[in-house]
């Protein structure tokens, strides 16, 4: 048996804008995808929800000449779904190996603790923990611009465009900044505050992708104040100025407001925190365009916010026990 994993990432600042060319930060997350491989004499696939899957070479062919298909109806009509079962996204992993390298059968077990569809990076780190396996089990050696390349690829499938954000995060550090297809790994600092569940989104990312494409992209001075309030959070992290990060996520907060992902029992969970307790905080990921759940939400909070939450019944996490050193 050999295992193969990869963590969940969480966008700081720079959702939808990195698209753009706007700068992101993110951080790795505790949280992870673990896959077990064996050779075996019948390809079988288990996910997490315990449904088995088999295929052959020819269905895999098949599976990913749809997924293709779907992808380019998305180019024109971004309400036209992608991915539409579980099974999806890891087959579609297995049929772009079995385009570049030989594909032994084999079977694959997969386990995760990732919120599906919450803006935490569970596609690209499912896609990650995949390839490392599949390259361990046929003694393959991927180079990190392979990894890079493959990954963003396969989520494009799923997402509809892919920035590389989420792959380069998993890939790359613990705090990492991407712009423009580059990821550099800055410093490592403490993230204070607090993690909370908004709910699930009602709407996937390629939706969100779609509709802020539809009505933003030309738009070049909100994507100007994108690119200077994740600058300014970036520097306030690294030197931990505390009012900085907090004027910073409103100013972030405010912009994914304004390109309408974020659901209005959101805004006002939001502005609670901030006229009643003085907090800031922001969405982290694509957020929703439909609904009340938004995903996940950083908030900057000198106490437990535990009141507040249980007002909205949100779940909450220290930020600093999800994001611990690798």
């Amino acid at each position: 048996m050999l295992t193969s994993n990869a963590p969940a990432k969480l966008i700081l600042a720079g959702e939808h804008a990195v698209i753009y060319g706007s700068p992101a930060i993110t951080t790795r997350l505790n949280w992870r995808t673990a896959c077990n491989f064996a050779l075996s004499q019948q390809n079988q696939l288990i996910l997490t929800n315990q449904v088995q899957i088999t295929w052959t070479a020819a269905s895999l062919h098949a599976h990913w000449q749809t997924l293709t298909e779907r992808h380019q109806a998305w180019q024109t009509d971004s309400s036209k779904p992608l991915l539409q079962a579980l099974a999806d996204l890891p087959l579609a992993v297995f049929a772009w190996w079995q385009q570049h390298y030989p594909l032994p059968s084999l079977s694959c077990q997969i386990h995760s603790n990732i919120p599906i569809g919450q803006g935490l990076g569970s596609s690209a780190s499912l896609i990650v923990a995949l390839l490392r396996g599949l390259s361990a089990l046929t003694a393959t050696t991927l180079p990190h611009d392979d990894y890079q390349q493959a990954a963003t690829q396969l989520e494009n499938l799923a997402h509809g465009k892919s920035s590389g954000l989420d792959v380069a995060a998993i890939l790359t550090s613990d705090r990492t900044s991407w712009q423009a297809g580059k990821a550099t790994a800055l410093p490592y600092f403490p993230l204070q505050g607090y993690l909370i569940n908004t709910g699930k989104a009602h709407s996937t990312t390629a939706d969100c992708v779609g509709y802020v494409r539809q009505h933003q992209q030309n738009n070049k001075q909100l994507w100007q104040d994108f690119s200077q309030t994740t600058l300014g959070l970036q520097t306030a992290l690294i030197q931990q100025t505390g009012d900085e990060i907090k004027n910073a996520l409103s100013g972030i907060h405010h912009n994914l407001c304004q390109i309408g992902v974020v659901p209005q029992r959101v805004q006002a969970f939001a502005k609670t925190a901030q006229d009643q307790c003085g907090w800031a905080g922001k969405l982290c990921g694509a957020g929703s365009i439909a609904g009340d759940g938004g995903g996940f939400f950083w908030l900057l909070a000198d106490c437990e916010p535990k009141a507040l939450c249980t007002d909205y019944g949100y779940d909450y996490w220290l930020l600093s026990t999800l994001t611990k050193q690798f």
